[in-house]
């Protein structure tokens, strides 16, 4: 519903706000032109981002003679809720950075500059499939996927070794992820699983990811129809099941950063993370890393990731400007410098620094793989909610698989239907 309410009010108020203004987006300064940008301070304003920053300002001027850029940013906390106003407040920016969890409010609004139409053909083609998607809105890309992250599985050698497994194969599919939990509980008396259901998110959606399949399918047409009844998304719920035995007894109340913070207190055997850069794993020895499994050995490598795009205001008076400058900041020689994330494509993946660093060789190789488990639709959210709500009825609550399932392509049908 949130995602219904801020499309409503950007595009009530917007409206209203943009005629008042004259329409006017892009402020002349002397004789030039000039450009707002508006991302969060903890980059834009931030050291050693802000050089960055500033040198991306001072290419596109020199590159774009009568247009001048205007660097704007608030803290994490207010700009998250700014950004999702700044339209109905009457002063949008031209160019803005977009969480992918708010793109498709913006975007079903008409917030968004169709950018396909202003970059050179194939432009689109270097960014990685599964982030590229993250921002597409019916077939058209409406933003410049700027970073992105994964997740991946997280295994602790040292339980690996007293259960008897071995510590340099990891499990490759699902199958073998429930059967190493299952002996890492039952030989070392620890936590085979670390299990988060504590957040309204689908619970390990990476597994999800790795099924090939989706919660939804979208037709050229917009058309919205479920997904759920089916084999992949009936053995990833079973997978859930068949290792509940595994998790810690409070499992239904931890997020990821407890999960997180407990595997590196040496209390899982396994978990599915990002790359705990928050914690002090990298210090200890007892660690390894591995793909995300598959639900079979035939199935495609992937996982579950998210990250940031750079969007134009379709109001904007410069759209060509604003788009040029959307794609400075996504260039391969400045991505990686103005974001402490990765790169959404290979060569700014390349350019980064994560390259240097060889714990973060197979984050790497992984997040290429990183995707959603749907397209984005203004019912992302909705959707999302109720497939995790089915999904702790059957593996908390043990609901009838069929019965939920079947309660849930219902739900989905229903929620698009509006």
């Amino acid at each position: 519903m949130k995602e219904k309410w801020i499309a409503a009010a950007l595009c009530a108020v917007m409206t209203v706000s943009m005629v008042a203004a004259g329409g006017s987006v892009v402020k002349a300064e002397g004789d030039s032109q000039v450009i707002t940008f508006y991302g969060f301070s903890d980059w834009v304003d931030t050291s050693p981002f802000k050089e960055a920053y500033e040198t991306a300002k001072a290419e596109f001027e020199e590159e774009n003679p009568g247009y001048t850029v205007e660097l704007q940013s608030d803290p994490w906390g207010d700009w998250e809720q700014k950004y999702k106003t700044m339209f109905a407040a009457g002063s949008p920016a031209d160019v803005f950075m977009v969480n992918n969890p708010d793109f498709p409010a913006f975007a079903n609004s008409g917030n968004l500059l169709d950018m396909g139409e202003y970059v050179e053909e194939g432009y689109f083609d270097q960014f990685f499939p599964g982030v590229l998607n993250m921002y597409q809105w019916n077939g058209k890309n409406m933003a410049v996927p700027f970073t992105t992250d994964c997740r991946i599985l997280w295994y602790n050698k040292e339980m690996f070794k007293e259960a008897g497994l071995d510590p340099e194969q990891p499990p490759k599919t699902w199958d073998e992820l429930v059967s190493f939990a299952k002996q890492i509980t039952e030989k070392t008396g620890k936590y085979g699983f670390g299990m988060d259901m504590g957040l309204k998110e689908l619970p390990t959606a990476s597994l999800y990811c790795a099924s090939g399949s989706q919660l939804v399918n979208v037709a050229g047409d917009g058309t919205i129809t479920p997904n759920v009844d089916t084999d992949e998304f009936r053995k990833y719920v079973q997978t859930l099941v068949d290792m509940k035995d595994t998790y810690e007894p409070d499992y239904a109340t931890l997020d990821y950063h407890d999960v997180a913070s407990q595997f590196v207190e040496g209390q899982f055997g396994m978990i599915i993370n990002n790359s705990l850069m928050s914690t002090d794993i990298y210090e200890k020895d007892f660690w390894g890393q591995a793909l995300i499994p598959t639900m079979t050995a035939d199935s495609e490598t992937a996982s579950f990731g998210g990250g940031f795009g750079i969007a134009v205001n379709n109001e904007t008076k410069a759209p060509e400007a604003a788009v040029k400058f959307a794609q400075k900041l996504c260039s391969p020689e400045l991505n990686a410098k103005l974001v402490s994330d990765i790169p959404a494509f290979q060569e700014g993946m390349d350019n980064s620094d994560f390259v240097k660093n060889p714990d973060y060789a197979l984050i790497l190789e992984q997040i290429q793989y990183a995707k959603q488990s749907m397209p984005k639709t203004l019912y992302y959210a909705e959707i999302e909610a109720a497939a995790y709500d089915t999904v702790v009825n059957i593996v908390l609550g043990g609901a009838d698989m069929d019965e939920a399932i079947a309660a849930l392509d219902e739900k989905i049908s229903s929620i698009v239907a509006g």
